[in-house]
């Protein structure tokens, strides 16, 4: 992005000849400044659609970047710029911070909490020993992720040339944060993911406690068409659905991802395995990457809801076992796996064993389900392709949205209570977003910004 537009370079020429009469160059000069004091925000990505989240924000003394992701398993993943100064973290899932690696050699401040950094770190390791393990040819390494973790401040307030940038609590997933720059006077709030509602181990965002009356809100969409059933229900819901291929000594697939979810999941299902909701039966983890993420969950409870803290070890299950592959479980048995879409590792391959019988579930507990991924081919066709051949899906699939991300009732609260004179909508497809528009276009201008669009605040 290049702050000196022409217009600039010529009024600084002008300024140079017009010297001998001062009225002339304070109009001028004035009118330099004024310049001088816009911010520049160029969308890099996460426009219309969901991945690779990463909004820079420019000054004439500062350059950051808002999140740094990639969309996941995209084929020819786009370049981000790496001439920030600094990139703040929102949280840990790879869309919007998968593309650190790239940042290795510029050594850029890395802005975040302590646990968006721990499972960063972890998640950018598994990432080069998984593209390894596919015989790719990866530039990166573990020295390249350790440079990130030197470079990565856990701090909620910092200071950078004219600018100063705050961190609040977003709920969705441990760690997240909602990002609010102060900068030539003018002010930007940055959601990330975030959600309101509570969860049964994490709190949501308080809204009243953000800055009120930014000069722009960037918020995602995920959900900007979408208002979700009462969350006490769908949990409500969920059990009957495990009673039902319990009582069938059928076994249940949840595929889930190994931060956050799969510690919420297996979290949810043992307290009421304690408590009798549903009844005892075999239950399994397999991920080794959930596991290392399951100590930090242990070591760091200050970001959980109170009663979680008062736990000695909230994460340490009694009626969840951890395994290390899939040849180890007992059948009939529930098993929650990684990955989270269907698309490889341990869930690809029960989806595909477990698929064909009709006394088996699958239950989806994410909102967003790529389109061609496996999960949703399963789902909406009952049918998909692996390993060259057509599987057949007898079992039933579910979806069953236990989302961390802000649904539109949620969306348009925010709105309503931070009173933008600018929203921009991100991170969710486009007609996610033009709904939301039509909702809060009588609170806030609204702007549905495309690719390597620029916006001047």
């Amino acid at each position: 992005m290049e702050p000196k537009s022409a217009k600039l370079i010529e009024l600084s020429q002008i300024i140079v000849q017009s010297l001998s009469d001062y009225s002339i160059f304070k109009i001028i000069n004035d009118t330099l400044q004024k310049e001088l004091k816009k911010l520049n925000i160029k969308m890099h990505g996460g426009t219309q659609e969901i991945g690779g989240s990463c909004i820079g924000v420019e000054t004439e003394c500062c350059k950051i970047a808002l999140d740094y992701g990639i969309k996941i398993d995209e084929n020819n993943p786009k370049q981000l710029p790496t001439d920030f100064d600094a990139v703040v973290i929102s949280h840990a899932h790879l869309d919007h911070s998968g593309s650190l690696l790239n940042l290795s050699n510029a050594k850029p401040v890395i802005i975040g909490s302590k646990m968006t950094r721990d499972v960063t770190i972890e998640l950018l390791l598994d990432m080069i020993k998984i593209q390894n393990k596919k015989g790719k040819i990866y530039t990166h390494n573990n020295h390249h992720v350790e440079i990130i973790r030197r470079n990565w401040w856990s701090r909620n307030s910092t200071a950078l040339p004219g600018m100063s940038i705050k961190l609040y609590p977003a709920g969705h997933v441990a760690g997240a944060k909602i990002t609010h720059v102060q900068s030539e006077g003018k002010q930007i709030l940055y959601t990330g993911d975030f959600c309101v509602h509570n969860t049964e181990i994490l709190d949501g965002c308080n809204i009243k406690k953000l800055p009120k009356k930014p000069d722009l809100l960037i918020t995602e969409s995920t959900y900007g068409g979408k208002i979700r059933e009462d969350r006490n229900k769908l949990v409500e819901y969920f059990f009957d659905k495990l009673r039902n291929t319990i009582e069938k000594k059928g076994n249940i697939l949840i595929p889930t991802f190994a931060f956050h979810r799969s510690q919420e999941m297996c979290k949810r299902i043992d307290q009421a395995m304690k408590e009798g909701i549903i009844p005892r039966y075999k239950v399994y983890t397999i991920s080794n990457l959930a596991k290392k993420i399951t100590g930090f969950f242990n070591e760091n409870k200050e970001y959980f809801r109170t009663e979680i803290q008062l736990q000695e070890k909230p994460f340490k299950y009694k009626h969840v076992k951890h395994l290390y592959r899939t040849s180890q479980i007992k059948e009939p048995a529930i098993v929650i796996c990684t990955a989270g879409f269907g698309h490889a590792g341990a869930s690809l391959h029960l989806l595909t064993k477990w698929g064909t019988n009709s006394n088996n579930s699958i239950i989806v507990t994410s909102g967003y389900l790529p389109p061609e991924s496996p999960l949703n081919l399963a789902k909406q066709n009952k049918e998909f392709t692996y390993k060259k051949r057509m599987i057949q899906v007898e079992a039933e699939v579910e979806q069953i949205e236990l989302s961390g991300h802000a649904d539109q009732k949620e969306l348009i609260q925010l709105v309503n209570s931070v009173k933008p004179k600018k929203t921009i909508l991100i991170h969710g497809e486009l007609e996610q977003a033009k709904t939301l528009a039509k909702e809060i276009a009588e609170i806030s201008e609204v702007i549905i910004p495309e690719k390597n669009e620029i916006i001047n605040v």
